[in-house]
Formats: structure tokens, C-alpha cells, sequence
């Protein structure tokens, strides 16, 4: 008998015949747990609803007041010349710096955050980014202004990697999309609709005062960020994924074929594979049913509120994954896959904000402050939707493909959202782009905006969900490498897209946009027909990679 190894990613995440002899979903009880709860009670995988919900809550308020913090200055952008003489393109460039250091300052936050816990990191986070955010007010030379992003960059890098990951600490695969299409829309909300209100403080109070109310609301945001946000640090001893693991299914029927072996990736051990055929009611046990319900935790309100003491002694020194980010981006192409993919909705978004107020700020549209920052009402619809596509749909999509391919999931089935973004993307960046420089009706630039934003967590989401749910061992250091890639090409279009707005213009600058993007997004096609082949290729390297690593859940 040969031992197969297992394809990371693949899994049963339905039970079409009830063969199975673990853990399944409550209300769709063919639905696999994936991962597997561990019987510790203080597992965040079996935490009830209303504490999952409350921490949930928590983190993605924490991600919506951080991400306005970063960008509510955008409509000022012209107040801030006249008032310090930096240029609007010195501005850009100084977006484009803070969205380099929000990638490279994850891998200071998110590696605290993977080895000291999510608590500690969040409330260092909140307070540092409120404090360089008064700073900003203070500001007057270009060169203060580049440190001043530099650092918040840095300081507040923790909203790109790590809700993700606690995404992935307390919910199971088959809600994964939901969560993170959730995630995204406070994420992107947070940066469009700050610029709303920030446009009105902006030209009643001077653009200062952005900054004084920012930094108010972030205390606030600390304080709740305490006395709520309970740790989702927890490390799983075992792989919770041996179970799950179905190189050699047969995608036909959902059972072993006689003989198979399954391979235990995190012991290299062997056990027989072969599952008895029982009654699904009594070989599958419901998370939420009342007998693990009584394991709930019995620690105090108290001792959840320590912000250290969560790491265990069998994780491995912090500073050996340090540069885990970078190696995993040359070992696996699915990382760099979801940078490229999140990178190029990153330079769509510079390109918005960069070009936005010298679109409208100028004739024939001459947009006040505060009716500039009205116009990303508009990108909040469009992410609303796109949210939804790449959330709820993506896990709809997801369950009915597996359940076609014999409760078999491959983490490419939730790719085929993208065909959305592939029409979505070239229409907006023809009636933002090309037609503000036909001077059209600014309600047909409105238009292009929300089809732009359509596309944006979209991008995200699936890029995200597409690394935890193919590598979930190394997750946590895998966003980081994704992220990298992301803000190194949104620093590269944040500086670019004044200049390039002046030298190819605004109408063949938004063509080229548009082309980027339909390239960008036929990848992710390519990954649906190729990324099954390419996870099999390197499957081998990666479970040796786990190993070498100890990069079990944590």
C-alpha cells in the first residue's frame, strides 16, 4: 500500500454518505467541522455564538475605526497644500509609504501577535496609532509628513493581517467566507466613509481637526478593545486537520478506496484510514449540542482581561518564523498568487484616492472638501455588494461545488466570483477615468467608483480566504507574505499615480488601469484550472516545511 501525501487545502467538507466519524455542523449536519475542535473547553472553536459574535464584533470595530484613522485625510488633501505647501503629490507619495510599512510592519505585529496573543498586540496597536495620529495634525514639512505615515504604517499594520487570523482562530471553514467578506466591509467602509465626515470637519474646522477627532474616537477604541476583546490565542498540539486530510478520496463517492493509507503530515506516522459505515446521528457529534455545550470555559471575567500569559511552551521561538513570510513566498505560488491579487486592488484604490480630488476638486466639476468626500458614499456601495459576493456567495458557491465534487472542497471553487470582477473592474475604470476626461456628469463618475469598489474586497477576500483555506498550518506568517507583495505595488502606484495621471493623461492612464486589472483577474481564472496542480506539487516541501516549523495552528 502507498502512502499519499496529503494536498494542503483539500478537505471533506461534506459528508454526502454520513461515513465519517467526526465532528459535523448542528443545523447542516453533512457539513464536516473543519478544522476539528480539540475536547479543551478553552478551544475558541467551541466557544458559543454570543461569544464568538462579541469578539467578532470587537476586532472588526477595532479594523473600521483603524482604517479610518489611516485614511481620513484624503479629501483635505488641497487644504493641506494651501496650509503647508506640501503638494498633493508629496501627499500621495506619503499614502504610498504608509501602505509599504502597513506590509512590512506585519512582520512585527503579526509575528508578536502569533507568539504573544491577539489582546496584547490590539491594544498596543490602538494606542500607538491614536498618538501618531494626533502627531499628523502637528505636522508642516514634507519630510515630517513621510515619517509621520512611516510610523503609522507600522503601528497600525495589524489591521492588514490579523483579523484575519482570529477570522480563522473561532470559525470553521464553511463560514470562513461570511466572516471575511464582513471583514472586509468594515475594513473598506471605514476608509471610504471616514473621508465623508472627514471632508465636512475638514471645511468647517480645518483639516487639523480631522486629526483631534480621530485621535479621541482611538482612545475610545482602546478602552472598548480591553474590556471586550477576549484572546483567540490557542495552540493545537495535534494537526486538527488528520481527519480532514483526503488526498486519496474517491470525489465519487466521498469514501477511501479499499487500502488507502492516510498520512498523519504532522508525525509522519500511518494509521488505517478505513471509516465504519454507522448511523450519521450517532457517529458525528454537533458543536453546539448540549453535551459539548457543558465544557464551556469557567475562567473569570478577570483573568480574561491579562494581556500576557497566553503563549505556551511548546511554541517555538518567535524570531525563528521571522522571516517565514519571505521563504513561503518563494516556496508556494498560492502566496504569491493572493499578493498579486490583493496587491492590485491595493493600486486600484491609490489610484482612486490619489486622483479623486484632482479629478473633482478642479473645473469642470470644482468640488468643495466636503462634497469630494460625499462621492465615496459611493464606493460604499459598491464594496457592500462586493462584500457580499465574495462572503455569503463564496461560501454558498463553495458548499454547492463540493457537494457536486462528492463533499470534496478545493479552495479554488471559491474563485469563481472573480467572473463578477472581470466586468465590474474595466467598466469602472471607463467611466471614473476615461470619462471624467470627457467631462462627463459627475453621476457617471459616481457610477465608476462603485463598480471599482466592487472589486476591491472582493480581491481581498478571496485572496485571503484562498491562503487560509489552502495552507492553514502557516496562515498566520502566509498573510504576511501576501501582504508584502500587496503594499510594496500599492507604494509603488501611491507614488506613481500623480505623475502618471500627468504623463499619459487621465484617459489612457484609467485604459491602462483597466487592462492591469483584466490581467490581474484572469489569473485568478488560471488558478481555478492550474492551483489544485500546483498545491500538489508542493506538497511534499510544504508538510516538511510544517515540520521544520512546528506551524501548527496557533
Amino acid at each position: 500500500m502507498a502512502t499519499a501525501v496529503p494536498i494542503p487545502g483539500t478537505v471533506q467538507l461534506v459528508d454526502v454518505q454520513g461515513v465519517f466519524n467526526v465532528e459535523h455542523g448542528q443545523h447542516s449536519r453533512e457539513i464536516v467541522l473543519v478544522p476539528q475542535p480539540t475536547d479543551n473547553p478553552n478551544d475558541p472553536l467551541r466557544w458559543t455564538v454570543k461569544r464568538k459574535t462579541k469578539n467578532i464584533i470587537c476586532a472588526m470595530g477595532w479594523c473600521f475605526f483603524v482604517a479610518a484613522m489611516i485614511s481620513g485625510l484624503s479629501p483635505a488633501y488641497i487644504l493641506i497644500e494651501e496650509d503647508t505647501g506640501i503638494s498633493i503629490a508629496d501627499l500621495s507619495t506619503g499614502n504610498g509609504l504608509l501602505f509599504l510599512f502597513l506590509g512590512w510592519g506585519t512582520m512585527i505585529t503579526q509575528c508578536l501577535a502569533l507568539n504573544y496573543g491577539r489582546r496584547l498586540t490590539l491594544v498596543i496597536s490602538i494606542i500607538l496609532t491614536s498618538a501618531v495620529t494626533l502627531w499628523t495634525a502637528y505636522v508642516e514639512t514634507k519630510g515630517e509628513y513621510f515619517a509621520n505615515r512611516i510610523l503609522l504604517g507600522i503601528v497600525s499594520s495589524p489591521q492588514e493581517t490579523l483579523i484575519e487570523v482570529i477570522i480563522g482562530d473561532i470559525f470553521f471553514t464553511h463560514d470562513r467566507g461570511f466572516y471575511m467578506g464582513a471583514y472586509s466591509w468594515t475594513l473598506w467602509c471605514g476608509a471610504f466613509l471616514a473621508p465623508v465626515a472627514s471632508g465636512y470637519v475638514a471645511q468647517e474646522l480645518g483639516w487639523r481637526w480631522i486629526q483631534y477627532v480621530l485621535t479621541c474616537i482611538g482612545a475610545g477604541v482602546a478602552i472598548v478593545t480591553f474590556f471586550f476583546f477576549e484572546e483567540t490565542m490557542f495552540y493545537r498540539h495535534h494537526n486538527v486537520a488528520d481527519l480532514c486530510e483526503i488526498s486519496d478520496l474517491d470525489p465519487k463517492n466521498g469514501t477511501k478506496p479499499p487500502g488507502a493509507i492516510e498520512s498523519n503530515t504532522n508525525t509522519g506516522t500511518e494509521k488505517d484510514s478505513k471509516l465504519e459505515d454507522q448511523d450519521r446521528d450517532s457517529a458525528s457529534r454537533s458543536i453546539d449540542s448540549p453535551a459539548l455545550g457543558s465544557t464551556e470555559s469557567t475562567t473569570t471575567y478577570l483573568e480574561k482581561l491579562k494581556l500576557w500569559g497566553y503563549r505556551d511552551p511548546r511554541q517555538h521561538n518567535p524570531f525563528k518564523l521571522f522571516l517565514l513570510p519571505i521563504k513561503l513566498l518563494f516556496m508556494i505560488p498560492g502566496m504569491s498568487f493572493g499578493g498579486l491579487l490583493v496587491g492590485g486592488i491595493l493600486s486600484w484604490y491609490n489610484v482612486v484616492g490619489g486622483s479623486l480630488a484632482l479629478i473633482l476638486g478642479n473645473a469642470p466639476y470644482n468640488f468643495s472638501a466636503n462634497n469630494i468626500g460625499l462621492m465615496y458614499l459611493a464606493c460604499v456601495v459598491g464594496v457592500t455588494i462586493g462584500c457580499l459576493i465574495s462572503g455569503w456567495l463564496s461560501d454558498a458557491l463553495a458548499l454547492r461545488l463540493a457537494r457536486r465534487n462528492g463533499g470534496v472542497m478545493e479552495p479554488e471553487q471559491r474563485l469563481w466570483t472573480c467572473l463578477i470582477a472581470l466586468v465590474a473592474h474595466p467598466a469602472g475604470c471607463l467611466l471614473y477615468g476615461v470619462g471624467a476626461s470627457y467631462h462627463i456628469h459627475w453621476v457617471g463618475i459616481m457610477f465608476g467608483l462603485g463598480l471599482i469598489s466592487i472589486t476591491l474586497p472582493m480581491g481581498s477576500n478571496l485572496a485571503f480566504t484562498y491562503i487560509l483555506d489552502s495552507y492553514k498550518e502557516v496562515a498566520g506568517e502566509g498573510l504576511v507574505s501576501a501582504i508584502l507583495i500587496r503594499n510594496m505595488m500599492g507604494f509603488a502606484f501611491g507614488y506613481a499615480v500623480v505623475p502618471m495621471i500627468e504623463n499619459l493623461g487621465l484617459r489612457y492612464a484609467f485604459v491602462l488601469i483597466a487592462i492591469l486589472g483584466l490581467a490581474l483577474w484572469f489569473s485568478a481564472i488560471a488558478m481555478i484550472y492550474f492551483g489544485k496542480s500546483l498545491r500538489r506539487s508542493t506538497a511534499q516541501s510544504y508538510w516538511n516545511l510544517v515540520e521544520e516549523y512546528g506551524s501548527k495552528a496557533h
